[in-house]
């Protein structure tokens, strides 16, 4: 099913809004605003203070994991529980008995208010708003933890707030990893109130694509064989619009919905849990690039792109060709190789291409079924009416996997950057022993991965880290404060095989180097690299090659980086008008730079989006600006035996900053 999306109807007269906007004036110059212009709400939250209200509940659902809520009647009808085969039963978490979960639909500005109820059985909620800065809101970013504790199960109840910037978001549980592969996600869409691509088309629809695990808990909860790898294998299986298809009655392709003639903006919004990224392309249709996590950027034409776990990207597509129905296609390419044959310790794939298709209206044919190949996978199915012979396509391929497309795509707002940072941090992503041992360490106690100055992977603080500033129950928590607005640069380095698509909250960032690794000794045609020795690799391939946890055997001693260095990477810096983000794919054994401006309070973390490194601990926090945070509203659930600063009777003190230890972590 389609799930197009409108702008939202207005609902206050824009007199209203202006007398709304003049009386908020008014109150921050008597009582007092935030620095950024949120205002401190009273004691009580005043619902009718929304400008756009949505009502949640959760529940738990017997569903068909192939496509849990999708009804198209006949054979493809939604079944009941016991009428769902067992090997496509899944115990799902839905928002309003549908998957994807209900479209957050508002126009920037405007106070968005989101009251969840939870009737789940048995589970605490927290959920996220990704993408959405959250300014002046810091306490509804949704991470338990970090900004909440969880909503209690059967009937627990909370309303987040926000004030959304303009972009391509989407919304996802935040309690732990599991539950949003189970079913809490969802679209967000924040329209501008002034479109610079408005000329370009003339309707949207919103385009989902996640990887699909019929028990998520079983196959993403902890590591496999090999630290990093999933337990079951690399995908399942995927969907679109959360419909798998495979051209049969019961399971038909899923559809794109175009009328000849118009042009579309598709927004392409990657909802994957453990498949890091898909090649999407369309068969027939140029696409025109004119937006990446939210951001406006200058308009380029594309055949391909690499949608990661996490990341949003609009095109612009002209329904101009004959009508068909034309081969919509995602390609898990990092899967492709255990199509035919498993590899160490990684279990071989059913299929790692995954398909729908741009259906023309009035069109009334239907695509046949994907063919077998001898060795394994499947050849792609046949499109109809013109997308039986499609026109090539035009434009060039963009995989930011590769240090060539970093340049290639340019922010439309330009942003420029400073010769040198105002501080600098050093974080290494890697895994530390010990190795898993069967009889004798339990679940996320071995194999632990971490992103930080310090080998020292997450640990939840007792009450959550924004509730406190960081000053109690925060001990063995890796979290930085930093107390003034600046500019501040992450070199990133990846110790270990396995890549990574990183994730932070609170803030949009710029990408200013990025290794080319993954376009030489390390490419994906260099499987090799993935299980080559350390020793081995400093003298082939990477002389300052460092292992992820010193003195630790992991399989074939493979544990090991190839981490930026100064004098020999620096040539290859950007600094003007570098392309900003919120999410960054780090390769194996590879190292990113990135640069974000310190200026919105709030406690925000960055992590992996790939969900078995989530509660293995690849996660830290940035503690923003503690003097200038706004008070934590009361209706915010809090845990644990410290005080909320902003509701104790006395002030809690600020921690001091948390410098890292080791001097080459810090600048």
């Amino acid at each position: 099913e389609d799930r197009a999306l409108a702008p939202p109807p207005v609902q206050r007269s824009s007199s209203l809004l202006e007398m709304r906007a003049a009386l908020a004036f008014m109150f921050s110059a008597l009582c007092g605003t935030t620095a950024h212009g949120a205002l401190v709400e009273a004691d009580e939250f005043d619902p009718s203070m929304c400008d756009r209200s949505f009502t949640w509940e959760l529940r738990d659902w017997v569903v068909d994991y192939l496509r849990p809520t999708v009804d198209l009647g006949g054979k493809a009808s939604r079944k009941r529980p016991f009428h769902i085969p067992n090997s496509n039963k899944k115990l799902a978490l839905l928002v309003n008995n549908s998957y994807p979960g209900p479209t957050v639909s508002a126009f920037e500005g405007e106070l968005v208010c989101v009251k969840v109820t939870n009737n789940l059985l048995a589970e605490a909620v927290a959920i996220h708003w990704h993408g959405l800065h959250m300014r002046g809101y810091p306490a509804f970013d949704g991470v338990y933890g970090v900004t909440q504790a969880g909503i209690p199960a059967q009937g627990g109840s909370m309303t987040y707030r926000f004030r959304g910037q303009a972009g391509t978001h989407w919304w996802h549980a935040h309690m732990q990893a599991m539950q949003a592969d189970r079913g809490l996600k969802g679209p967000i869409v924040i329209h501008p109130r002034a479109d610079p691509h408005k000329a370009l088309y003339q309707e949207e629809k919103i385009v989902t694509i996640s990887d699909e695990w019929r028990n998520p808990d079983e196959c993403l909860r902890a590591e496999g064989a090999q630290p990093g790898n999933p337990v079951c294998m690399e995908i399942e299986t995927a969907s679109w619009n959360g419909q798998w298809g495979d051209g049969s009655e019961e399971y038909p392709w899923p559809m794109v919905s175009v009328k000849q003639g118009r042009c579309y903006r598709l927004r392409f919004i990657g909802m994957m849990g453990q498949a890091q990224n898909f090649q999407i392309s369309i068969a027939g249709h140029n696409m025109t690039l004119i937006a990446v996590d939210g951001i406006d950027v200058e308009p380029i034409k594309l055949s391909k792109f690499n949608l990661h776990a996490g990341e949003r990207f609009d095109v612009i597509v002209c329904a101009d060709q004959v009508p068909g129905n034309y081969v919509i296609e995602a390609v898990y390419d990092l899967a492709c190789f255990l199509e035919t044959a498993p590899a160490p310790h990684m279990p071989k794939v059913d299929s790692c291409k995954y398909w729908s298709f741009l259906s023309y209206e009035g069109h009334q044919d239907l695509p046949g079924k994907a063919s077998r190949k001898v060795l394994g996978g499947y050849n792609a199915p046949k499109g109809t009416g013109g997308g039986a012979k499609p026109e090539s396509v035009a434009g060039p391929e963009w995989d930011t996997n590769k240090q060539s497309s970093w340049t290639m795509v340019k922010n439309l707002v330009p942003v420029e950057e400073p010769e040198k940072a105002d501080v600098q941090y050093v974080l290494d992503v890697g895994v530390v022993g010990p190795s898993f041992d069967n009889s004798s360490v339990p679940y996320a106690m071995s194999d632990r991965m971490y992103m930080f100055t310090e080998h020292t992977p997450w640990k939840k603080p007792t009450t959550p880290l924004l509730h406190t500033k960081g000053t109690c129950g925060a001990e063995g928590v890796p979290f930085i404060t930093i107390e003034k607005e600046q500019t501040v640069e992450l070199i990133i380095n990846n110790l270990s095989p396995t890549a990574h698509v990183l994730h932070l909250h609170g803030m949009s960032f710029t990408v200013t180097n990025y290794a080319s690794f993954s376009e030489s000794w390390c490419s994906a045609g260099h499987f090799e690299c993935f299980f080559l020795p350390l020793a081995l690799a400093k003298k082939l391939d990477c002389s300052n090659a460092r292992a992820g946890d010193p003195g630790t055997k992991f399989p074939y001693d493979a544990y090991w980086g190839c981490p930026y260095d100064e004098e020999r990477d620096r040539k290859t810096e950007n600094l003007q008008n570098p392309l900003q983000k919120d999410m960054v794919s780090l390769w194996r054994r590879s190292w990113a730079v990135i640069r974000f401006k310190a200026t919105n309070p709030g406690t925000w973390i960055f992590h992996c989006h790939m969900e078995q490194h989530i509660p293995t601990g690849q996660i830290m926090a940035f503690n923003l600006l503690p003097d200038k945070q706004p008070p934590v509203p009361k209706d915010v659930p809090t845990e644990g035996p410290c005080p909320v600063w902003s509701q104790a009777e006395t002030p809690t003190p600020r921690a001091a900053p948390r410098h890292p230890m080791h001097p080459d972590h810090f600048v």
